[in-house]
């Protein structure tokens, strides 16, 4: 990576030769002159390697001899009205693949190949069609010149092509077009084996649409074209080649000299010749074969079986023999190959020598549950890690002392460099089936372990900055000349293996003990070499690698109850960096140090163990954000505005429609468009919708018509559906995905997608155009809005109108959604409101919701029902509380024209927006609060945190055993941390005029501190005999109450330091939180025993019985200002009212927090309620309703344990384990303040 003016080693100490080639850190697109052909298609194509003709995988000279004469004379004959397509069609086992090699051999010889492919199951997510004729595209190019350089200006013309999800259209463009400057009068032979094993069969799948390229479009090849496919006989196989007229078939099982031609080669195999020892005799070879019974994989694997070394004293004839009472059997079940399988391991492995059998169970669970076949090479680097990180020794021979003995199960074992697989699928199923391998079973967790840890270390010592020597940030990935070369030079297999797939490992791992190993080293992963893992992945292409790893490790329900806070962080903001910057470096590597590191928010814990090591890279001066942005990528690619916007039921992809007559398909993670846009509209694209099964979107169109597409090929399933009479503006799948219902003109269209017609007669009502129409949940009742300013709900069986239209609104009505449980209706108008609505009644739901300044044309509630999301002509978007009808935080802004669209993730975290300014972006709902940064200076956990009775000031007390005070305005520590206590400072409190300061400390001793000099004021106060973990000064001042571990509340007088009267008993655990009503005459406790109790101040007697309702710890309490009420927060992750003075609960306990609530408080007016959690959140609430207003205030990476509300009610502060203090604008909820530095440890409860 080399640029200007910037000298080596800036951004990694072995960083060397990088240069910046502009101060504005964008990439510099130029074309690059590939050297060859060859370079410019492998860089463009990106062919798969070992797919490929294998020499020796052909027939023995021979044998066959009938079928491969038949197949070389139909390659050869000139007659055109010979079919272009040949189906060698059979049972597994029986020898197609050896014939197709055998064939394109022969081929090469003449000089006719022009491309072999192989399918195989075990590369599925590599092999795929698209991948296939991508790369059968590439091998013609390189075979056949004029075919080479016709597919270069294709690829100049249409660079997308090759990323197109149509293989209609890649077949045409890749393959058809160019095929036609083939002046050669020889036949062009291209062959594609085991076509049965290209992937799922699936109803418009790539499989379905190969197959019917294969069948249809073969035949429109130039004459001299054959094309010879291999597959077993499947039922969609089957039924494709039954009917077709267009191609020859021959079927295996009608081959003539079958077991005559297995004969030949079990005697070539095992034949006595020149006295060599231990083989069979003729006889014996045609009993062999016999046994066979047509099937070559059974020969195959009975001779490698009989070549290999069995136990000590049993003769190849001794096994013979005991293989002869085991024969396949046509149309059973694979019993027969299992007991051969189980013959040969019998042989190799005595089941009662536990050494070996371990070491053979170590060895084949990690070929086994490799996601790729692994070569020995490979998997001995991936042990030698795995040992070298558990600190034990490791020989090397090991692998081969099991594989060099399986020669008749795996392929590869002769080689080191050679890929490791079984040889038949069979051996897989046999080997992970207890049931029928018995001892000899495997459990694929033991494996996914073992090469978890092994992956790990393996990155963690390999891994390293510009892996691949790039000198110039200038060029794009796909510009870098020799990138493949420099690849394969600098990545090996095994790394670039662990990179891919050492995620994919860990989920499957559910042993506690594995976990409790692995953990430790997946966060040194984490914390030292995430960046560099990230730059590999980019040079492989595989960014989506990054955010999938990150989903799965977060959904992992591993052994542990969660994974560790810091852990979870870092995960969360590998999928925010990505979200981000993915398409970036996707493109181009070198931006991943030079436009994206350099902008991470301050805040980020990505950042932060990499910092040291950066000490002279960019640094942004101004303007960097310390918390990731809401909006988390801008989508570019339609080239007219943008309609309509939708997520994928598993929230990974996003379908858009636009004025440019297409529809596009996004990736959520990185922002790439996924293929090419779908076209088939002929006007704008109104409206576009994923079907409840993610496989199918919907797209309405001005053309009148609606067209259904394949998600995965993102070709047309069937025609476009026609009837309406005008544009089609909406469009909505039934919940079951059967049903579709269109609205256009006035009148909605119900219709039946498997038929493609229309349901009954329209549903009509409306006196204008209908803008939106949504099914229910339960898909019996239509919703819909009109132009007229109603809305209407429609019974969507009988299609008749249910109530009266729902009226209100005083301009068009654009926009209409049910809320997930299908109670409530959510509409959005030209008349700048969005109204919700009782779907059963028909009664509009409290007050319009007001506050964008222009048309509102889209809405949708969250998946839970609590939000709303707004997208107005006002460009912005505006997020609301369903509930209260309140605006939550600020409008997203960012879009540079008009809102067309909007909709919620399925998990309801991120929001998609589709504009007229062309764009697509997605936006985080949690992180668009939190605009400043918070107070940092603490080194542990932040335990307690309150404000001065005017606000202008916060303490704060921590476990690093000091207290700061900080102004409030400014976030600057005012003078030195208060020292004095000798364990963690537990609480802190104002006097009620602000002069002084009481802690309570894990020391069991209570400190007065003067708030202006931070000295301390007398003594401790000493007398409890346990930590101090409340304290609270009296509303006169004149008292302090203290509580402790040791189940007593104590009271001091404030100006002696003397204890009042006895210590309050009552409570059988220790006492968490203590507080002083208004009037000073009550006090309230909460404790570890799961209760609330109420003393009288002045005598110290408790008032009635302790309060029971929480089912777990008492973590805070709180009088409300009128002394009326007690609040009460639990690590039952509930929050309860109780009155104070019968001591009822008053309503149901407040509830949202997914972990403990540490702290509690009640505004200064006692109308709202805040909460602090485990959960990382603080919570508002309206202290009447009981309901939370707004969204939780995100920002804390740790536990909450400390909240306040400032005098005046208007700020709120947040003390947390993540060791800042946070100011928080409780009006807007957003956080006000940077971190207030000076603590070095962590702060605990709150008091104002």
């Amino acid at each position: 990576m080399t640029a200007e003016a910037v000298p080596p080693n800036v951004y990694f100490p072995n960083a060397s030769n990088f240069e910046i080639h502009n101060s504005q850190f964008s990439v510099n697109v130029q074309n690059i002159h590939q050297s060859s052909i060859k370079h410019k298609l492998e860089a463009e194509l990106k062919p798969i390697n070992g797919a490929h003709l294998n020499p020796d995988k052909t027939c023995l000279k021979g044998t066959r001899v009938g079928i491969i004469a038949d197949i070389l004379a139909w390659i050869h004959n000139p007659d055109n009205k010979v079919p272009k397509a040949f189906f060698l069609c059979g049972e597994a086992g029986t020898g197609k693949s050896t014939i197709s090699h055998t064939i394109g051999q022969n081929a090469k010889v003449k000089k006719c190949l022009g491309a072999f492919f192989c399918f195989n199951r075990t590369f599925s997510a590599e092999r795929t069609p698209g991948r296939a004729l991508q790369t059968i595209a590439y091998d013609l190019g390189i075979s056949f010149p004029e075919f080479g350089k016709a597919l270069v200006e294709i690829l100049d013309g249409d660079p997308r092509i090759s990323a197109s999800m149509s293989l209609k259209e890649q077949w045409n463009k890749l393959i058809m077009v160019p095929a036609k400057y083939i002046t050669l009068s020889r036949p062009v032979v291209i062959i594609i084996d085991a076509f049965d094993e290209c992937g799922p069969k699936e109803e418009g799948g790539p499989r379905d649409m190969l197959l019917s390229l294969l069948i249809d479009s073969v035949c429109e090849l130039p004459i001299n074209f054959r094309v010879l496919v291999t597959s077993r006989m499947e039922g969609d196989v089957h039924a494709a080649v039954h009917d077709a007229q267009s191609l020859q078939v021959q079927y295996m099982s009608n081959l003539q000299q079958t077991q005559e031609d297995i004969y030949k080669y079990v005697a070539h195999r095992m034949m006595t010749r020149k006295g060599a020892p231990g083989v069979l005799s003729e006889s014996q070879c045609q009993t062999l074969a016999e046994k066979a019974q047509g099937f070559f994989q059974w020969a195959y694997t009975a001779c490698e079986a009989l070549h290999g070394r069995g136990k000590a004293g049993l003769t190849v004839r001794k096994r013979f023999e005991r293989f002869m009472s085991l024969s396949p059997s046509h149309g059973q079940d694979l019993l027969p190959l299992d007991k051969l399988y189980k013959s040969i391991l019998e042989d190799l492995f005595d089941c009662n020598d536990s050494e070996a059998m371990s070491q053979y169970k170590m060895v084949m669970v990690q070929i086994l549950a490799a996601f790729e076949p692994l070569s020995s090479l490979s998997l001995q680097k991936i042990q030698l890690s795995r040992y070298e990180y558990l600190g034990e020794d490791y020989d090397d021979e090991e692998l081969d002392a099991v594989i060099q003995f399986l020669g008749s199960l795996l392929t590869g074992v002769a080689e080191k460099d050679t890929p490791i697989r079984p040889v038949h699928t069979s051996v897989r199923d046999f080997l992970v089936d207890e049931m029928r391998s018995g001892e000899y079973a495997v459990k694929l967790e033991e494996g996914h372990y073992i090469l978890a840890v092994g992956t790990l270390q393996l990155m963690i010592t390999d891994l390293h900055f510009n892996m691949c020597d790039l000198e110039s940030s200038y060029l794009l990935n796909s510009q870098v000349e020799n990138l493949s070369e420099r690849i394969i030079q600098n990545i090996s297999l095994d790394l670039s293996y662990a990179c891919q797939f050492w995620g994919s490992h860990i989920i499957y791992i559910q042993n506690k003990r594995s976990y409790t190993i692995l953990a430790p080293l997946l966060w040194k992963f984490l914390t030292e070499v995430l960046l560099f893992w990230m730059e590999v992945l980019s040079i492989l292409g595989k960014v989506d690698v990054i955010s999938e790893t990150a989903r799965a490790l977060l959904e992992f329900n591993n052994p542990k109850e969660a994974w560790e806070t810091d852990m979870q962080n870092i995960l969360k903001e590998m999928q925010q960096f990505i979200h981000v910057f993915g398409r970036m470096i996707g493109d181009a590597t070198p931006h991943l140090y030079l436009s994206a590191v350099p902008f991470i928010p301050r805040e980020s814990v990505i950042l932060q163990p990499f910092i040291a090591q950066m000490d002279k890279s960019l640094i942004i001066c101004r303007g960097q954000r310390y918390s990731w942005p809401s909006q988390q990528a801008v989508l570019t690619g339609h080239t007219a505005g943008v309609n309509s916007v939708a997520f994928s039921p598993d929230g990974k992809r996003i379908v858009s429609g636009s004025d440019d007559w297409t529809v596009c398909i996004w990736d959520t993670e990185t922002g790439m468009m996924i293929g090419g846009p779908l076209e088939g509209h002929t006007e704008s694209v109104n409206s576009v919708v994923f079907s409840p099964d993610g496989k199918r979107i919907m797209s309405g169109s001005v053309d009148k018509t609606v067209c259904i597409w394949n998600a995965e090929t993102g070709m047309m399933i069937g025609e476009p559906l026609q009837g309406h009479r005008n544009h089609v503006s909406s469009v909505a799948f039934s919940p079951d995905g059967k049903r579709i219902v269109s609205g256009s003109e006035n009148t909605v269209h119900i219709s039946n997608t498997e038929i493609g017609m229309i349901i009954g007669e329209p549903l009509q009502g409306h006196k204008k155009s209908v803008n939106s129409a949504a099914f229910s949940p339960d898909g019996k009742r239509i919703v819909s809005g009109s132009s007229d300013q109603t809305v209407y709900i429609w019974n969507a069986e009988t299609g008749m109108t249910i109530g009266e239209p729902l009226q209100g609104h005083t301009h068009s009505v654009y926009s209409v959604a049910f809320s997930p449980e299908g109670k409530r209706i959510v509409s959005g108008s030209s008349d700048r409101t969005v109204r919700i609505w009782n779907a059963e009644t028909g009664v509009m739901i409290g007050e319009p919701l007001q506050g964008h300044a222009d048309h509102i044309v889209s809405v949708a509630f969250s998946p839970g029902g609590k939000r709303i999301v707004s997208g107005s002509e006002d460009h912005t978007v505006c997020i609301w509380n369903a509930e209260t009808g309140m605006i939550i935080g600020e409008p997203l802004q960012g879009h540079t024209s008009w809102l067309n669209s909007v909709a919620f993730s399925p998990d309801g975290k991120r929001i998609v927006s589709g504009s007229e300014d062309q764009t697509v972006r997605i936006w985080n709902v949690e992180t668009g609060t939190i605009i400043t940064k918070p107070l940092q200076g603490h080194t542990n956990y932040v335990r307690s945190v309150a404000f001065s009775p005017d606000g202008k000031k916060v303490v704060s007390g921590s476990d690093d055993q000091t207290m700061c005070i900080w102004n409030a305005e400014t976030g600057m520590i005012i003078g030195e941390p208060l020292l004095g206590h000798t364990d963690y400072v537990s609480s802190v409190a104002f006097s009620s005029d602000g002069k002084r300061i009481v802690s309570g400390s894990d020391d069991r001793t209570v400190y007065i501190w003067n708030a202006e000099t931070g000295m301390i004021i007398g003594e401790p106060l000493q007398g409890h005999t346990s930590l101090v973990n409340s304290v609270a000064f009296s509303p006169d001042g004149k008292r302090i109450a203290s509580g402790s571990e040791d189940q007593t509340v104590r009271i001091w007088n404030a100006a002696t330091g003397m204890i009042i009267g006895e210590p309050l008993q009552g409570h059988t655990d220790g006492i968490n939180s203590v507080a002083f009503s208004l009037d000073g005459k009550r006090i309230v406790s909460g404790s570890n025993d799961q209760t609330v109790c109420i003393w009288n101040a002045e005598t110290g007697m408790i008032i009635g019985e302790p309060l029971h309702g929480h089912t777990e710890l008492v973590n805070s309490v709180a009088f409300s200002p009128d002394g009326m009420r007690i609040l009460s927060g639990s690590h039952d992750q509930t929050i309860r009212i109780w009155n104070a003075e019968t001591g009822m609960i008053i309503g149901d306990p407040l509830e949202w927090h997914t972990h403990y609530v540490r702290s509690v408080a009640f505004s200064p007016d006692g109308t709202r309620i805040i909460s602090g959690s485990s959960d990382q959140t603080v919570c508002i609430w309206n202290a009447d309703t009981r309901m939370i207003i707004g969204v939780p205030l995100q920002g804390h990476t740790s536990w909450v344990t400390s909240v306040a509300f400032s005098l005046d009610g208007k700020r709120i502060v947040s003390g947390s384990h993540d060791h800042t203090v946070r100011i928080w604008n409780a009006e807007t909820d957003i956080c006000v303040e940077e971190p207030q530095q000076g603590h070095t440890t962590q702060l605990g409860s709150a008091y104002l």
